[in-house]
C-alpha cells in the first residue's frame, strides 16, 4: 500500500520509488536513466547559467586570446572550441558535487523548501541518506576524470573549498567568509577551464594567473547580488547574508558600487578604450539601476543572471585586447 501525506499526496519515499515507472513510459530501464538524468539536472539547474556558462567562458575566451593568458601564441580556434563540451563538463561535475554536498543538509532543505522547492530534498524525489550515497560515488568518480583532463589538482581544492563551505559552515559564517570561499572557488574553477580548453600541449602564463586573481577580487566584492533574492530562505535557515546583516537597502549598495567600479577597472586594465568599456559599462549600469529600483524575488533572480552575463562580458576584454590570434587563425583556416 502507497504512503500518504497529510495532503493526500504520496510520501517523498513514495515519490522516489514511483517516479522512474510513472514518470517515463519508454520501459523501466531507459526510464531509471532518464529520471537519473533528471535528478542530476535538477540537482544542478540553478546553477548552469551563473556558475556552468560564465566559468566554461572564460576557459574558452581565455585560450582563444592566445599569449595574452596562455603559452600558445598561435591559438587554433577549431581545437579550442571542439574542447567546449570538456570545459563545460569539468564546471558541471565540480558543481554537481558542491550541490550534492549542499543540499543535503538538513538546513539547506529548509531553505530550498522556501526559495527552491523543485529541487529533489524539498519536492521528495530523493532523501538525504540517498543524496549522501551518491555523493560518495560521485566523488572518486570526478576525481577520476578531472585526472585525465589534467585538472585533477584544481578538483581536489574544489573538494577541499565544498567542504569548507558546507559540513565546516563557512557559507553559513558570515557573508565576508562565504564570499571569500565563493571568490577562492571561483578562481580555481576558472584556472582547470582554461587548463582544460588550453590542451595538454600548452599551460597557462603569469598573465592569465594575475587575470584569474583579478576575477576573484570582482567574485568576492559582488558575489552576494545573489542574496537578494534568496532573502526569505536564508532568514529561515539562519545564515548570515550580506542582506541579512547590513540590511536590503545598504547591501545593494555594496554590490552596485564594485560593479561600476569592476566595469571601468577591466577595460582601462586591458587597455581597451572607449569601444571596449560600452559592453561591461552597460550592462553594469543596468545590473546597477535594477538592484536599486527592481526588488522583489523574481526581479533579483533576473539580476542575478545578468550578472552572470556581465562577468561574461568581462571575459571577452584580453581577446578585444588581442584579437590577432582568432584573426590569424580564421584566415589560415580559410586557406586551408
Amino acid at each position: 500500500m502507497l504512503k500518504l501525506n497529510g495532503r493526500g499526496d504520496l510520501a517523498p519515499s513514495e515519490k522516489l520509488k514511483k517516479m522512474p515507472d510513472a514518470s517515463f513510459e519508454s520501459g523501466p530501464g531507459v526510464g531509471k536513466v532518464a529520471w537519473f538524468a533528471k535528478l542530476l539536472w535538477l540537482f544542478s539547474k540553478s546553477d548552469i547559467t551563473t556558475f556552468v556558462v560564465p566559468d566554461t567562458a572564460f576557459g574558452i575566451l581565455g585560450a582563444l586570446s592566445g599569449p595574452m593568458l596562455t603559452t600558445n601564441a598561435s591559438p587554433d580556434v577549431l581545437q579550442i572550441l571542439a574542447r567546449l563540451p570538456l570545459v563545460a563538463f569539468f564546471v558541471w561535475i565540480n558543481v554537481l558535487v558542491f550541490e550534492l554536498a549542499n543540499q543535503r543538509l538538513p538546513e539547506a532543505i529548509v531553505e530550498d523548501s522556501h526559495n527552491k522547492p523543485w529541487r529533489p530534498l524539498p519536492n521528495g524525489l530523493i532523501t538525504a541518506v540517498q543524496t549522501r550515497r551518491l555523493l560518495l560515488g560521485v566523488l572518486p568518480l570526478v576525481l577520476g576524470m578531472s585526472y585525465f583532463l589534467s585538472v585533477w589538482k584544481e578538483t581536489s581544492i574544489l573538494f577541499t573549498l565544498t567542504w569548507m563551505y558546507n559540513d565546516l559552515k563557512g557559507g553559513d559564517e558570515d557573508f565576508i567568509v562565504r564570499n571569500i570561499i565563493i571568490a577562492a572557488a571561483f578562481g580555481v574553477y576558472n584556472e582547470g577551464a582554461l587548463r582544460v580548453a588550453t590542451g595538454p600541449d600548452h599551460d597557462i602564463g603569469r598573465a592569465g594567473f594575475l587575470w584569474t586573481t583579478i576575477v576573484s577580487a570582482i567574485i568576492f566584492s559582488t558575489m552576494h547580488v545573489q542574496d537578494m533574492q534568496d532573502q526569505a530562505g536564508d532568514s529561515a535557515k539562519g545564515r548570515r547574508s550580506a542582506p541579512i546583516v547590513l540590511g536590503d537597502s545598504t547591501a545593494r549598495w555594496t554590490v552596485v558600487v564594485p560593479v561600476l567600479f569592476w566595469s571601468l577597472f577591466c577595460p582601462l586594465y586591458w587597455d581597451i578604450g572607449v569601444f571596449g568599456c560600452f559592453l561591461p559599462v552597460g550592462v553594469g549600469s543596468i545590473i546597477a539601476v535594477r538592484e536599486l529600483w527592481f526588488r522583489e524575488p523574481e526581479a533579483d533572480h533576473t539580476t542575478w543572471v545578468m550578472w552572470a552575463v556581465w562577468l561574461s562580458c568581462l571575459y571577452m576584454l584580453p581577446i578585444i585586447n588581442h584579437p590577432h590570434a582568432i584573426i590569424d587563425a580564421f584566415l589560415n583556416w580559410l586557406q586551408v
